[in-house]
């Protein structure tokens, strides 16, 4: 039994001396043929010559990448807004424009979600696509719509909390019977 390291195949090597026939099922194969076949530039890439597992290779590589490239855009934004008080002196504008970056990012969020459901679903055929964009679409919708919902009562109870002073004060500064002050 011969292992040639750097294969995945194994072959049983049988050699008859003389010139008989074979027996049923032996492989006859010369020794200068031994010794597997070589590797090429896709074997060393891939890790196989399967075009599935090259496709998968590639597919699962791209999501990586675009993973990877669009969170580091995210971060250069990111510094770049955190930036713009300082630079201008103006925290209105970071505010704001931080806002805006956000809008866009939750958008871009939700984009990407879908499109990289549909690339991992689609190891299960079309029918898995589209499952992997629903559960994308689904779980990225619902976190940011859980996250503005949030926002929104947060911002109630501050707006409720700012009034009941307001009111607080005009009550304290009016003109009544009890407290005798003319402002």
């Amino acid at each position: 039994m011969l292992y040639q390291q750097g294969t995945q195949r194994i072959e049983i090597i049988v050699r008859k001396e003389g010139g008989g026939g074979s027996s049923a099922g032996v492989k006859e194969t010369p020794t200068e043929d031994v010794g597997g076949k070589q590797t090429t530039w896709r074997t060393s890439v891939f890790g196989s010559e399967n075009p599935k597992r090259i496709r998968r290779v590639i597919k699962t590589n791209t999501t990586h990448a675009v993973a990877v490239s669009k969170q580091v855009l995210d971060l250069g934004i990111e510094y770049w807004v955190s930036g713009l008080g300082y630079k201008n002196g103006d925290q209105a504008l970071q505010d704001m424009t931080a806002r805006k970056v956000e809008r866009v990012k939750d958008v871009a969020n939700v984009a990407s979600s879908i499109a990289m459901g549909a690339v991992y679903g689609s190891w299960g055929g079309p029918i898995g696509s589209v499952l992997g964009m629903a559960f994308g679409a689904i779980s990225t919708g619902v976190s940011t719509a859980s996250k503005y919902a949030g926002r929104e009562r947060d911002y109630n109870y501050k707006i409720f909390k700012e009034q009941n002073a307001i009111e607080y004060n005009r009550a304290r500064a009016g003109i009544n019977l009890t407290n005798g002050r003319l402002r």
